[in-house]
């Protein structure tokens, strides 16, 4: 890197740092070593929570060597051990890799001091009013498809009949991003509340026991956490439903959920026999928009991912 280069790089308030495959660092400006500790020679992947330091990794280095690249919320381990909330772009720069990592948390803290404030509140009123105005002339032309379906059937019109069932599927998908907006619109101001992690699962497991779930856990000692009850339900259910997508074409769809304690921990296990994706895929799973499916608008797991992450969580692969 050019001494012009590095001194540009240098007053620049997000991170570069730049990487060889191995993960040792070739480069870096001075944000990335006050903020990281990082220097030349030192491992990248130390600023990274455990379970990302191989599988995660690999995998994006993999999508950079296709020059496809990556982008994504992460949370990053700074040089005092503290996990901060930043941007993450990944890139491949000649026969090296680069992170340009841009700080969160002073938005995050700002987010939280105002969650009862009025700029909390526009937020919420703005978002309930657009699911409120998309959600009306949606349920009217589905009522409407349902009518003309209704008498198309009557003349055995299939073809007709199967591009109305197109149309009400792709109503429906969209219905189901309202229902994701609607979640965060009720999220002000958030409230705490200690909850069984086991019954919960099992309470919305029960619309799915067609589709093949099982759930599993300890009902004597309980898993316990604290935490918003709309916003846990939400990360479940999306999660469940996509362990059900993934075993549509299965011919007999197995769903197995374990809910167990692990020192200070709680965890949520979910296991199906799908077939599964690609493993340079997994770091897409949760990029907004992002699908493997035509049908699926790739919003449920982003969002329930930046949940899980808001209450300093994971989820692995």
């Amino acid at each position: 890197m050019t001494s012009l280069t590095l001194e540009f790089l240098n007053k620049l308030n997000d991170s570069i740092i730049i990487f060889n495959e191995n993960g040792v660092v070739a480069d870096l400006n001075k944000s990335a070593k006050d903020k990281f500790g990082l220097e030349v020679s030192t491992d990248v992947r130390s600023i990274l929570k455990d379970d990302d330091k191989k599988i995660f990794f690999e995998n994006i280095l993999s999508l950079a060597k296709k020059d496809k690249g990556y982008s994504n919320f992460m949370r990053f381990l700074n040089k005092d051990g503290d996990l901060i909330f930043c941007w993450l772009n990944v890139f491949k720069y000649n026969d090296y890799y680069v992170f340009e990592i841009f700080d969160l948390t002073p938005m995050e803290r700002r987010a939280s001091a105002i969650g009862d404030s009025a700029y909390a509140k526009v937020l919420k009123y703005m978002s309930q009013g657009i699911a409120h105005s998309i959600r009306n002339p949606i349920m009217s032309a589905g009522g409407m498809l349902s009518r003309i379906k209704a008498k198309l059937s009557q003349q055995e019109d299939d073809k007709l009949i199967n591009y109305i069932e197109i149309v009400e599927k792709s109503l429906f998908r969209i219905i189901s991003i309202i229902a994701n907006i609607e979640v965060v619109s009720n999220s002000f101001p958030v409230s705490l509340e200690k909850i069984d992690l086991l019954e919960l699962v099992k309470e919305l497991s029960l619309k799915y026991q067609d589709k093949g779930v099982e759930v599993a856990g300890d009902s004597k000692t309980g898993v316990f956490v604290y935490t918003n009850r709309m916003h846990l339900g939400f990360i479940i259910d999306e999660i469940i439903k996509n362990a059900i997508d993934a075993t549509q074409t299965v011919e007999k769809p197995k769903i197995e959920i374990k809910v167990f304690k692990k020192g200070k921990n709680a965890f949520i296990e979910v296991k199906d026999n799908g077939k599964g994706i690609e493993e340079n895929e997994l770091p897409l799973t949760t990029i907004p928009f992002y699908s493997t499916k035509p049908s699926n608008m790739g919003i449920g797991l982003s969002l329930a991912k930046f949940l899980i992450e808001g209450y300093h969580g994971g989820v692995n692969d």
